[in-house]
């Protein structure tokens, strides 16, 4: 196999073409797969060899690398933004994230992707994380558009016991649902895997008189529990040997899960004959949380920040698409944020994205399918005025007002040191699930040569840049993001004008978007919310919390 995956040209428009015949036919089948806290250096395609991701890599380079994706900072506005195409100042998401024991949510009146692709067709299931409300029924997946849900509502849990204790009240229970209802059947067992298994079950059993919409969220590599926040499976971690931190090692065995995962899905669309006309899109939903709170030693070296901050490293994350209908450049530099992946998705099920109403959210199917130009040239990061930050990107240039948690998280982490390997493994990328499965499909994937290109393209070098201080709670920070995406050299107090942009029109765009905001939705917690009324399980504590206060 590896004497033929050499002799395999680079893959061409044309056979991308050839490949896509039955594409048109029906609406494409759209897999998403979301990682929970994944590092930018935590992906071979971005220059690391510390840890090994051949099938993401293999599928990565056989599509469309996004180099200057955007999501929010947090898991609970990038997934709203998801879902609704809006930015989280439009929804009441952009402070924090819903915690366990809150009582709010994604807007009812909020419609979401599932909802829309629907009349085009589509049957969707979710499979993992939420992390959109859960404390009144109607704001969980199976009553928003989801046909299915396997997985758990919170926004994190145990790996094997799979229970959640909340996050600044003294509050513990179980969180794995089959739709309404508690599931444990799957005590005991990784929650990675119950994932995986559940998808290939979606995929296996599923109507092709319809297409597919899978929302596979995953818990990886998110921390867990806080007395055993990184867990693996032993042996998995015993082949990270090369690794000399033993809890970056496990974070790293986590992430070859998420890995082998991604694989799996790959082998059972192949099996089901669906792959073909498929659409697959695998990222980030954040940085990684190198430090902090649900610390996972995640890396996203070069970059500076992390989860939860406004900096690049918090808000730009791994990102591919993968497609025979893609004929667009193999790494793409257009400004793309998550709310974007909405409208993308709908144009590509061949919906009129005018039917989606008022969103932030630009249609970029062309740029993938046409090599097109983005329309996108602004990114509102987000304007948090509860923790005292705004942030925007208006073409090449960021603007950085405030900072989160007094500054604490605002530097450079990640670096690789503690590795013995110092090659990137192309052998395993070559042999990988993906690869396998590709080739059997006839897919042309790219020469070693070609993939090395990629990969050098795809990696973020900052040079040697002389440091300026940015102090944000000061003054405004501002950067030429695209010669420093390290965000080292701070030339607001140098620059006044950027061509035909100044410092002004930085503050202008945030004073529109002030205006436009709608308060968050945070609510405090809620004394109802405590699992240990419901059995110790997390449950839809305000359709109980009327009967509780009857009783008492």
């Amino acid at each position: 196999m590896l004497v033929f995956l050499f002799l395999i040209t680079i893959f061409t428009k044309s056979d991308s073409k050839e490949m896509s015949n039955n594409f048109n036919k029906n609406p494409p089948h759209i897999i998403l797969i979301l990682a929970d806290d994944l590092g930018w250096n935590d992906v071979g395609y971005h220059g690391s060899n510390e840890i090994p991701t051949p099938n993401i890599d293999a599928l990565t380079y056989s599509g469309i690398i996004l180099k200057n994706h955007y999501t929010e900072a947090l898991c609970t506005p990038s997934r709203a933004s998801l879902m609704t195409g809006k930015y989280p100042i439009h929804t009441g998401m952009q402070h924090g994230v819903i915690l366990e024991p809150e009582p709010w949510g994604l807007p009812l009146s909020e419609k979401i992707l599932p909802q829309h692709l629907e009349p085009l067709g589509y049957e969707s299931h979710i499979v993992g994380k939420w992390h959109l409300g859960f404390y009144k029924k109607e704001y969980t997946p199976v009553h928003r558009g989801f046909k299915s849900h396997y997985g758990f509502w919170n926004g994190y849990q145990d790996y094997y016991n799979h229970t959640v204790q909340a996050s600044f009240v003294p509050y513990e229970g179980y969180d794995m649902r089959r739709n309404d209802n508690i599931d444990w059947s799957g005590i005991g067992k990784y929650s990675t895997d119950l994932f995986t298994e559940e998808s290939i079950k979606i995929i296996e059993n599923h109507n092709k008189s319809k297409s597919l919409f899978l929302y596979f969220s995953h818990l990886a590599p998110h921390a867990g529990n806080y007395e055993d926040p990184l867990q693996a499976p032993e042996h998995v971690i015993q082949t990270l040997s090369h690794i000399y931190d033993p809890e970056r090692r496990k974070y790293a065995a986590m992430v070859v899960k998420l890995d082998e995962s991604v694989g799996k899905i790959v082998t059972a669309l192949r099996r089901a004959n669906m792959i073909q006309n498929s659409i697959i899109v695998v990222l980030s939903d954040n940085g990684a949380a190198t430090e902090g709170i649900h610390a996972n030693k995640g890396s996203n070296w070069p970059l500076k920040g992390e989860k939860l901050t406004p900096w690049e490293g918090g808000i730009r994350t791994v990102a591919s698409i993968w497609s025979p209908m893609l004929s667009g450049e193999r790494v793409s530099s257009s400004l793309f944020h998550i709310s974007d992946w909405l409208p993308t998705l709908f144009s590509a099920a061949g919906g009129d994205v005018k039917e989606l109403g008022v969103i932030d959210g630009i249609n970029q199917w062309k740029v993938f399918s046409e090599g097109a130009s983005s329309l996108r040239n602004e990114i509102l990061h987000n304007i948090d005025e509860i923790t005292g930050y705004a942030a925007i990107r208006i073409r090449d240039y960021k603007f950085v007002n405030g900072t989160v948690l007094l500054g604490f998280l605002d530097k450079w982490t990640g670096e690789s040191m503690s590795c013995r390997r110092k090659y990137y493994n192309t052998t395993a990328v070559l042999n990988s699930e993906v690869s396998d499965n590709l080739v059997r499909i006839g897919f042309i994937l790219p020469t070693y040569e070609k993939m090395i290109s990629l990969r050098k393209q795809s990696t973020i070098n900052c040079g040697k840049k002389k440091y300026t201080t940015c102090l944000p709670f000061k003054n405004p920070c501002l950067f030429d993001i695209k010669h420093d995406p390290c965000e080292v050299d701070n030339i607001y107090d140098r620059v006044y004008n950027l061509s035909d942009i100044n410092i002004k029109t930085f503050e202008s765009h945030l004073n529109y978007f002030r205006k436009t905001a709608v308060k968050p939705g945070n609510k405090m917690s809620s004394k109802y919310a405590d699992p240990k009324l419901y059995n110790n399980t997390w449950v839809n504590w305000g359709d109980y919390c009327n009967l509780i206060n009857k009783k008492n």
